[in-house]
């Protein structure tokens, strides 16, 4: 590799390239960055720019997008292609040839780490930034493995990995996996009928997976199911909250092995909800995770004492180091040593958390995070569109979907379908509302005498409105 390395990102879906790329850069004390492939190459450029990544491996499916970014992105030295041969790349096949056998990572005094891009609300996504890891106390890390559920794996833990990578927690459990010698089993594109033959034929006995893959496994066949069932020991969910119907569902298919997970990439696992009361609580995301203090502050940055009393969620414990080269971000989200993504919620008298708001308006949408600040950045630009609000309304199967409001100027005439084709190549298609979650008004929006947008008093006059399929 060329001189001067120092951080790397891996562009690609879930494949055993993916993992190879992975353990490289951990291995040379690169800094890593995954890469959502969902967003589009304008997007992609920004984190891969932002991120200053020197290396960047990629999947030859995202050629085009790779080959339309590289002038903004003059920081790259090196584009690897991990499954085949691209104009302008070298191949992962021709760097593991030129390796010898007995090859180890040379003396290194690089930092390594990671930087985990998140949205933000202003329009462009954060890089969390974490240091390598330098390991804890034992008894500690003994504890958090069995709080996870990974304990319950051994001997021979063989977990299967269907959720995109490019996400916090299901890296977090592919790298704790690799400290445990786990056997990973790997899912490009998910499927529920596929996954639940995997577990069968390799014998996989855990995984984690959002609430939404837990919703569509609990639609595959039964007799799949029926297979499955004895070997699957561990679950983890996270993401999203997770339904009490898919908790019951996957109580009934596999038994009592569902654990819940509430965390963000900023503060890392926060609580968990533990097989035992998972349903004898069935709204509280569960309690502190081993290492985390969380703490509740009012309005005033007092802290709250009382329980079922809401308040913003603070923690310490395994949260990032900040916010990459955005420091007045990091301090406006710090308490002393606590971190706040914006989230409100309370204890019960029994210890328990429940989240109850979101101060910040992100929309959780299958347990993928879609932040209506870019969305509305996009939308806002459309020619013919006076004012945009987009926000998240309940969803029976992803748990939220995205609501844009839009007020066209007087004589303009928008359907849905146009608005979306229009915004084809700006945003990921997984950031959009669809057409039918688009509705259109004559009347000014709701505004404070500053000009800011109420959007709870828009999006309760839309909820309110006589629409079915709200």
């Amino acid at each position: 590799m060329p001189e001067g390395i120092v951080a790397g990102a891996v562009y690609g879906k879930n494949s055993p390239q993916w993992l190879l790329c992975n353990q490289v850069i951990g291995s040379l004390g690169l800094r890593f960055s995954p890469i959502n492939w969902h967003l589009v190459a304008d997007e992609i450029a920004y984190i891969v720019d932002d991120c200053d990544a020197d290396v960047v491996f990629f999947d030859k499916d995202f050629a085009p997008q790779v080959a339309s970014m590289r002038a903004k992105t003059p920081k790259v030295k090196m584009w690897v292609c991990m499954d085949g041969a691209v104009d302008g790349a070298v191949t992962l096949d021709s760097l593991l040839n030129e390796a010898p056998a007995d090859a180890k990572a040379p003396a290194h005094s690089r930092k390594g780490g990671v930087v985990g891009y998140t949205g933000g609300t202003s329009g462009r996504p954060k890089g969390a930034v974490r240091s390598a890891s330098t390991g804890g106390d034992p008894k500690m890390m003994m504890a958090m493995l069995q709080g996870w559920g990974m304990l319950r794996m051994f001997p021979t833990p063989v977990q299967l990995v269907a959720a995109p990578l490019y996400h916090a927690m299901p890296t977090a459990w592919y790298t704790i996996g690799c400290a445990l010698g786990t056997t990973f089993v790997t899912m490009g594109k998910f499927d529920a009928s596929q996954a639940l033959v995997a577990i069968e034929k390799f014998n996989i006995n855990g995984f984690y997976m959002p609430p939404i893959l837990l919703k569509r496994l609990m639609r595959a066949p039964a007799e799949l199911a029926a297979k499955a069932k004895g070997k699957v020991m561990t679950i983890m969910s996270s993401g999203a909250a997770c339904p009490t119907s898919v908790k019951q569902g996957i109580n009934d298919m596999f038994g009592p092995v569902l654990y819940e997970m509430y965390g963000a990439s900023e503060v890392g696992g926060v609580t968990i909800m533990d097989p035992e009361n998972m349903l004898k609580k069935p709204l509280s995301c569960g309690k502190p995770a081993a290492g985390m203090d969380v703490i509740l502050l009012d309005d005033n940055k007092q802290k709250i004492e009382k329980a079922n009393v809401a308040g913003e969620i603070f923690v310490t414990g395994f949260v990032i180091d900040g916010y990459h080269k955005q420091e007045a971000k990091t301090k406006e989200a710090m308490f002393g040593n606590y971190f706040s993504v914006g989230d409100v919620g309370y204890f019960d008298e029994d210890g328990f958390l429940y989240i109850s708001d979101r101060k910040i308006d992100m929309v959780v949408s299958g347990g993928v995070n879609i932040y209506p600040a870019q969305v509305e950045e996009v939308l806002s630009g459309h020619p013919d569109l006076e004012d945009v609000a987009v926000f998240g309304i309940p969803d029976e199967e992803f748990g939220e979907r995205v609501h844009a409001a839009l007020k066209p100027y007087a004589g303009r005439n928008l359907t849905g379908e146009s608005v979306l084709k229009w915004c084809d190549g700006k945003l990921g298609k997984f950031q959009l509302p669809k057409a039918a979650d688009i509705t259109f008004h004559s009347e000014d929006f709701p505004r404070s005498d500053a000009g800011k947008l109420r959007k709870k008093d828009l999006k309760a006059q839309i909820l309110a409105a006589p629409r079915s399929k709200l």
